[in-house]
C-alpha cells in the first residue's frame, strides 16, 4: 500500500550541519566585479527616445476563439535591442473601466489581462521562452518544446512593468540576452521566432500577430520570424544562497551556505557549477493520495535542475521521463553538481553530473550523469540521450541509452518516436542484471486549423526500467492511442456560445505477455460561452480486461466493464467572487459504485489580495484496495481540502498561506481472493476498517531585493495520523494535525551578484 504521502525527503528535513563561508565570501569578492545597471529604465513609460524609431508589429488577429477573425481592438507591439538585450512593449487600447489588473504571485496562474511574449531565440522551431506580463505587474515565465508543451518550471532573469491610462494599458519587457542559451549569429543580425499574445479577461478573447494559438500542433512552427542586431555576448552570474533552520519537532538547529555559479563564454556555450549547493524547497509539493501501484510524480522545484535544462528534458508517451531530477539528493546531501550546455546552428549538446556525499557506511558516493546532443536539419532533428546512475543505497548502476527523432513530413503531418535501451548492474546484490527496451511513435495529421487527430503507439517491456534517474510509473506495456479533436468557433454573434470542442478518444492497453488489460473510449468536451463561463464535461467506457498491478506480484485477475462521467461548470470570470463546480459518477470495477463533487470558490478582496478554498469529496462502494498485504472491497471515504491565502503586498512582497488536509476511510471490508479462473471472489479472512489523516500548513513570506534575489521567511508544519477507527472524515483533522511529522522555521536568501 502506498497510502498518504509523507513529506518530500529533502536536506530541510535531515540534520546535518554544513557551513563553510568560502563560497560565500567568494561569491561577495566576485560581485564587485559583476555589478551592472540599466542603461534603460524598464518602466512602462516609452519615454526613452528608442522607442521613437523601433520596429512595430500588430495584434490583429483573433486566436481565442479561434476565428482568426480581425481583432475588435487596437494592439501596437514595438520592438528594438541593445547590448542590454531585448525590448518589447505593447500598447493595448482599452477604456480603464474594462481593464482588468488583479495581482497574483510569481508564477502563479495570472487572473488580470495580460500580454504573453514567447521568443524562439534561434528560430530553430524546437524550443521557445515564455515571458507573461500581466496588467498590474504580476509575472509569470516557462519553456515551450515539442511543438505545443508548455513548462512552468523554468526561471529566467527578465525585467517588465505595466501602467495603466484611462485609455489603455502598457507593458515593457526587457529579456536580457544572457537569459537562455543561443546558438551564434553568423552575422549582425539575429532571426528571432516571435509569438505575440493579448488576453482580454472581460472577454476571454486573445489576439495576435500570427495565426497560431497553443491549441495548434505545430505552434512553435508558425512563430513569426523577425529579423533583430545582434549583441549577444558572454556573460557571468553569481548566486549566493545562506539558510537557517529550526527544526521544532526535534529541537534541532541547522545551517548551510552556498554558491552557484553561471558563466557564459559565449551565447552560446553555459557552464553552471553547484558548490555544497543549496537545493531547500521553500514551496513544498501538494499532498496526495495514493492507493494506487503507481507511484506519484511530483515536478522539479530546484533551481539548478530546472534553469537551463530543456535540452535533457527528453519525455515520453504514458508518462515517460527520461531524466526525472528529483531522484537526486534523495538517499543524501549533494555535495557538487556541474552542467554544461552548447547550441550550434545545427549540434546541441549538453551534459551534466552530481554527486551525493557519502552518508552509507562501506559504500562510495551516489553519483549521476546524463549527456545529450541533438542535430537539427531544416524540418526534422535526431537526438541521443545517456543516463547514468550509481546508487550507492541501491547496491546498482543504471544505464539508460535513447535516439530520439521528430519530423515535419508536410505542413499538415508530423512525426515523433523515440528507440531506447535500459541496462542495470545490480552488482552489489543478489538481484539478476537486467537489460529492456522502449520505445514509441506518434503521428500527428491536421486536418485544418481546427480540426486534427493524433495516433500513438507505445511499447515498454517488463524488464525496461529508467527509474534510477528518469520516471514511468509502468513498465511491461504495449499501448495504442487514437484521438480525434475539433473545434468549433462559427457562432454568430447573437449565440451565447463563443466556442465548442468535441474529442472522441480510445485506448487499448496490453502487457508483455499479452494479456488485455483494458480498453477505453473517451468522449468529451468544452462549451466556452461569451460571458466567461463555461463547461466541461466527460464521458468514458471501459472494457472487461486483466488486473496485473493491484495486487501487487500475487497474481493478475479478471475484470468487468464500467463506466464514468464526470462535468464541471465555470461560472466565470468577471467578479470579485468566482467559483466551479464538479460533479462525477463511476461505476467500475476498481472503483465500484463512487460519486465525486468538487467545489473551488475564490473571492479577491482588492486586485493585489485573494482567498480560496477547494473541495474534493469523494464516496466509493464497494472499492477494490490493496490493505494490509491482501485484497479487499471497502465503503471508501476520502474528503480533500486546501485553503490559500494569496498577498502581493506590493512589487517586491509576497505572502502566500496554505493549508490542506486529506482524510480517508475504508469500513466494512470484505477480503477477495483470486479462484483459478483469475476471477475475484468473498473470502472470510478478515479486512481491517482503515482510517488516514494528513496535513500541512505553510506561511511563506517573500521579499524581492532584484529579479531572481530573495529573502524567504517559511513557517511549515505537518501531522499524519493512521488508523484512529473511532473518528469520522471530519473527526480525523484534529487527529492528523495534533501528531506531527514536521514543524520548521526557514529563513532563506538567495542574492544574485
Amino acid at each position: 500500500m502506498t497510502g498518504l504521502s509523507r513529506f518530500p525527503q529533502t536536506w530541510l528535513q535531515k540534520n546535518k550541519i554544513h557551513f563553510s563561508l568560502a563560497p560565500l565570501a567568494l561569491a561577495c569578492s566576485i560581485s564587485l566585479f559583476s555589478q551592472h545597471t540599466s542603461a534603460m529604465e524598464v518602466d512602462g513609460q516609452l519615454n526613452e527616445v528608442q522607442w521613437q524609431t523601433a520596429h512595430t508589429l500588430v495584434l490583429d488577429k483573433t486566436i481565442r476563439p479561434f476565428s482568426l477573425a480581425a481583432a475588435p481592438v487596437a494592439s501596437e507591439v514595438k520592438y528594438f535591442t541593445s547590448e542590454e538585450g531585448i525590448h518589447v512593449a505593447v500598447i493595448a487600447q482599452q477604456p480603464k473601466t474594462q481593464q482588468t489588473a488583479m495581482r497574483t504571485a510569481r508564477d502563479s496562474n495570472l487572473e488580470s489581462d495580460y500580454i504573453e511574449l514567447i521568443i524562439d531565440f534561434d528560430n530553430s522551431k524546437n524550443t521557445a521562452y515564455g515571458f507573461i506580463l500581466g496588467n498590474g505587474g504580476s509575472m509569470r515565465d516557462g519553456i515551450w518544446q515539442n511543438n505545443n508543451s508548455f513548462k512552468s518550471d523554468w526561471d529566467g532573469t527578465w525585467f517588465g512593468k505595466t501602467t495603466q491610462t484611462d485609455n489603455s494599458w502598457t507593458a515593457e519587457y526587457l529579456i536580457p540576452w544572457s537569459v537562455a542559451p543561443m546558438a551564434q549569429a553568423s552575422s549582425a543580425q539575429r532571426q528571432l521566432g516571435l509569438f505575440v499574445r493579448r488576453h482580454d479577461v472581460k472577454s476571454d478573447s486573445s489576439y495576435s500577430q500570427v495565426p497560431t494559438s497553443r491549441e495548434q500542433p505545430d505552434f512553435i512552427r508558425e512563430f513569426g520570424t523577425v529579423s533583430v542586431d545582434n549583441f549577444a555576448s558572454s556573460s557571468l552570474e553569481i548566486f549566493g544562497s545562506a539558510m537557517y533552520q529550526r527544526d521544532m519537532l526535534n529541537s534541532k538547529n541547522s545551517s548551510n551556505l552556498s554558491l552557484d555559479i553561471f558563466w557564459r563564454p559565449d551565447a552560446s556555450q553555459q557552464l553552471s557549477v553547484a558548490l555544497n549547493p543549496d537545493f531547500g524547497q521553500v514551496e513544498s509539493d501538494n499532498l496526495v493520495v495514493n492507493f494506487s501501484p503507481f507511484e506519484t510524480f511530483f515536478a522539479e522545484r530546484r533551481s539548478f535542475f530546472t534553469e537551463n535544462q530543456s535540452l535533457f528534458d527528453l519525455q515520453g508517451n504514458a508518462g515517460l521521463r527520461l531524466v526525472h531530477t528529483r531522484r537526486i539528493g534523495v538517499d543524501g546531501d549533494i555535495d557538487a553538481a556541474v552542467k554544461y550546455t552548447r547550441n550550434g546552428q545545427n549540434i546541441d549538446f549538453g551534459a551534466m553530473m552530481v554527486i551525493e556525499d557519502d552518508t552509507h557506511s562501506g559504500l562510495d558516493a551516489s553519483r549521476f550523469a546524463t549527456a545529450r546532443g541533438q542535430y537539427k536539419f531544416a524540418k526534422a532533428q535526431v537526438g541521443y540521450l545517456a543516463t547514468y546512475a550509481d546508487r550507492a543505497s541501491e547496491g546498482r548502476e543504471a544505464q539508460v541509452h535513447t535516439i530520439d527523432f521528430r519530423t515535419d513530413v508536410s505542413d499538415s503531418i508530423q512525426i515523433q518516436g523515440q528507440f531506447s535501451g535500459s541496462f542495470i548492474d545490480n552488482k552489489h546484490t543478489q538481484e539478476p542484471d537486467t537489460q529492456g527496451q522502449g520505445a514509441w511513435f506518434n503521428v500527428v495529421h491536421k486536418f485544418n486549423d481546427n480540426w486534427q487527430q493524433r495516433l500513438n503507439l507505445t511499447r515498454y517491456t517488463d524488464d525496461y526500467d529508467v527509474n534510477d534517474l528518469g520516471f514511468l510509473s509502468r513498465n511491461d506495456l504495449q499501448r495504442i492511442y487514437y484521438s480525434n479533436e475539433r473545434y468549433f468557433t462559427d457562432f454568430s454573434a447573437d449565440d451565447s456560445l463563443k466556442q465548442r470542442r468535441v474529442e472522441l478518444a480510445a485506448r487499448v492497453d496490453y502487457n508483455s505477455q499479452g494479456d488485455h488489460l483494458k480498453s477505453f473510449i473517451f468522449l468529451s468536451g468544452n462549451e466556452e460561452y461569451k460571458d466567461t463561463s463555461f463547461l466541461f464535461w466527460r464521458a468514458e467506457y471501459i472494457t472487461s480486461g486483466k488486473d496485473d498491478r493491484t495486487s501487487r506480484g500475487n497474481g493478475i485477475f479478471n475484470t468487468e466493464s464500467g463506466y464514468e462521467f464526470f462535468t464541471e461548470y465555470n461560472f466565470g470570470n468577471q467578479n470579485k467572487f468566482r467559483h466551479h463546480i464538479g460533479l462525477g459518477y463511476e461505476d467500475t470495477f476498481s472503483d465500484g459504485q463512487a460519486t465525486s463533487l468538487h467545489y473551488h470558490p475564490s473571492y479577491y478582496f482588492t486586485d493585489n489580495y485573494r482567498i480560496s478554498w477547494s473541495l474534493w469529496v469523494e464516496q466509493e462502494k464497494d472499492s477494490l484496495l490493496w490493505i494490509d498485504n491482501q485484497l479487499a472491497r471497502y465503503n471508501f471515504k476520502e474528503l480533500n481540502n486546501s485553503i490559500d491565502f494569496d498577498a502581493t503586498i506590493d512589487d517586491k512582497q509576497e505572502l502566500r498561506v496554505r493549508f490542506q488536509w486529506i482524510s480517508a476511510t475504508g469500513t466494512d471490508g470484505q477480503a477477495q481472493r483470486i479462484n483459478s479462473n483469475g476471477d475475484l471472489y468473498a473470502s472470510n479472512a478478515v479486512a481491517n476498517d482503515f482510517s488516514r489523516s494528513t496535513t500541512r500548513m505553510q506561511i511563506r513570506y517573500r521579499y524581492e531585493l532584484s529579479p531572481l534575489s530573495n529573502i524567504f521567511l517559511v513557517y511549515s508544519r505537518g501531522g499524519r495520523s493512521v488508523n484512529d477507527l473511532n473518528q469520522a472524515n471530519l473527526e480525523l483533522f484534529s487527529e492528523g494535525w495534533g501528531e506531527r511529522t514536521g514543524d520548521n522555521f526557514v529563513a532563506k536568501i538567495r542574492y544574485r551578484f
